[in-house]
């Protein structure tokens, strides 16, 4: 019976042993991993970031009058640029150039590509 308890008692301990040993190499690893793939998908959404903004993207004409309107504010130093039939229009602080409102600028029913850089929006009259 001495042998029994014995035996019991050794397979409880390498039991225990083996339990702890699991515990502390698999939790590690799985905050390592869920770290890894955290970095990833931040990587991966800045690369998306990167190339929506550098894509020249089609908009309509409302979609510059608004976007005009929303950004050239006072204190604004974004310069948005609007190239209509060969002429650049420069906005900056006001959603107007040399008194023309930019309603009277952009035709609504056409579309333009936008690009934009560190210091400027680009809004270009397609053909």
């Amino acid at each position: 019976m001495d042998s029994f308890w014995s035996k019991l008692l050794i397979l409880g301990i390498v039991a225990a042993i083996g339990l702890f040993f699991i515990g502390n190499v698999y939790a590690p690893q799985r905050s390592a991993q869920e770290a890894m793939a955290e970095s990833t998908q931040q990587s991966v959404n800045a690369v998306k970031a990167g190339v929506d903004d550098m894509a020249p993207l089609s908009y309509n004409g409302d979609d510059v009058i608004n976007t005009v309107t929303n950004i050239c504010r006072a204190g604004n130093t974004m310069k948005v640029v609007v190239v209509e039939g060969g002429t650049s229009y420069i906005f900056t602080t006001e959603p107007s150039y040399s008194g023309q409102n930019i309603s009277t600028i952009v035709d609504s029913d056409k579309h333009y590509l936008k690009e934009t850089s560190s210091s400027s929006i680009i809004f270009t009259e397609q053909s």
